[in-house]
């Protein structure tokens, strides 16, 4: 790889962390990264540099430098934002710089989720709201904002220092699924069942009677039991799948088979077979320390000698910083909550895995974020379109992943795949948005 010096007048915790994000987790395996506050020896060096802030060094790329990434504590405060959608930058600043905005700082500004430390109202269950966002306020919440100010970074390394090679853009894909009940009326009392079924009755819910009676009495999957579809669906595409399945009683937002059920045993190893599992804690578990640890050892002795590393948080209810920092505390290193429920689109304007930094203790933690950009109940429940309009701004995001470099992530929920009539048209965008990401893997796909 080749050496890039950069001259930091302060080498800070934060400065650090934004051009790691930038050039290990963005750019991976093109540089390695050497920081400089020493001027002489910084124009010594040959080869690509950086100065981060300081003039006069005409073999040198220059990038402002606001100030923002040499603070140490956490402060209320809103960048200013020039431009809209795709062309949209933070901190501008009016200079002869190579850049005309401090990138490493509305990197780290987007991936650090500061605005959320200090976010003005929130909505019932107690989340930041998406349309708060300035990626929403600037209509940039659908770009990965961060890739394209990168690849403008690249742009204007090669530009200065012609030898550089092209930049790599690699595209991967993730498909992750949410199991928030497990089945749909297996694992449930027999009275529960019966009292069901009357219910169904006196609202005359056909469909609904026709599955629970013969799922009682004939022996017939449950609606909801539909894993080896998506296992076929899974290995056809070559995509790998990451699940989440709950492991809590019942609540008022917690609807999974409980753990001591039989019927849960069997549906782990039907999970198991799928890819890789992971805890979907239950909704009270954000204030519950000792919840989410006995959820998390639960599942962790079911899976039988399985690591527990990986999260995805009911209704994705976060705090900043207290929920990552609870769960690194508790053993996860990987951390899947970072999206928006009510619409698709790049939370934190990044499409790879980075490593989450805690503001109030001014230092990464070894736990990494991976977002997500799309999920289908977004569509489904919260804008309410059709699986054809939702499978047209799922393509739209993955192109632009495709194009810009990065991996995006899908989440999908259980019911989404059920034999009844109502979901079939989501599994088969399910099914779409699968092959759309193989053909973009494999290159078979105009862009």
């Amino acid at each position: 790889m080749q050496d890039l010096y950069v001259f930091v007048p302060q080498k800070s915790p934060r400065t650090v962390y934004a051009f790691k994000l930038i050039f290990d987790c963005v750019l991976p395996s093109t540089f390695n990264l050497h920081f400089t506050r020493r001027w002489k020896g910084f124009l010594a060096q040959n080869g690509p540099k950086i100065s981060y802030g300081r003039s006069g060094a005409t073999a040198a790329l220059l990038i402002p430098n606001s100030g923002f990434l040499h603070e140490t504590s956490f402060r209320p405060f809103m960048p200013q934002v020039k431009g809209q959608g795709e062309n949209s930058i933070l901190f501008p600043e009016d200079s002869d710089a190579d850049l005309n905005f401090d990138l490493p700082a509305a990197v780290f500004y987007l991936a650090s989720r500061y605005e959320e430390y200090h976010c003005a109202s929130t909505d019932a269950h107690g989340r930041f709201q998406s349309a708060e966002s300035l990626a929403a306020r600037h209509q940039f919440l659908d770009w990965p904002i961060v890739h394209l100010w990168v690849n403008q970074l690249y742009s204007a390394l090669r530009k200065k220092f012609p030898a550089l090679p092209k930049q790599q853009k690699k595209f991967d894909f993730l498909s992750t699924i949410d199991i928030d009940n497990g089945f749909k009326y297996r694992g449930k009392p027999l009275w529960r069942n019966i009292a069901g079924l009357f219910l169904d009755g006196l609202k005359f819910r056909g469909s609904a009677i026709q599955y629970r009676f013969r799922m009682l009495f004939m022996q017939k999957a449950d609606p909801y039991d539909n894993y080896r579809w998506i296992r076929r669906q899974a290995k056809r595409n070559k995509v790998d799948v990451r699940i989440f399945v709950m492991h809590c009683q019942k609540g008022k937002y917690d609807h999974a088979v409980e753990p001591q059920h039989a019927d849960y045993a069997e549906l782990i190893q039907k999970l198991k077979k799928i890819g890789r599992v992971g805890l979907h804690p239950s909704y009270n578990c954000l204030h519950n320390p000792a919840q989410l640890i006995a959820e998390k050892n639960g599942l962790q002795a079911q899976l039988k000698g399985d690591k527990m590393l990986h999260l995805r948080r009911h209704f994705l209810r976060l705090n900043m910083p207290d929920s990552f920092r609870q769960a690194y505390e508790i053993g996860f290193r990987h951390e899947h909550s970072m999206g928006y429920s009510d619409v698709p689109g790049f939370r934190a304007g990044i499409s790879v895995s980075y490593p989450f930094f805690d503001l109030l203790q001014n230092r990464q933690l070894p736990l990494t974020v991976h977002p997500f950009a799309a999920m289908e109940t977004a569509f489904r429940y919260y804008s309410h379109e059709t699986p054809e309009q939702a499978f047209a701004k799922i393509e739209l995001l993955m192109r632009r992943v495709h194009k810009y470099g990065g991996r995006f992530i899908s989440v999908w929920h259980d019911r989404s795949f059920s034999r009844e009539s109502e979901a079939r048209p989501w599994a088969e965008l399910y099914r779409s948005h699968l092959e759309l990401a193989r053909e973009l893997k494999e290159g078979k796909s105009s862009v």
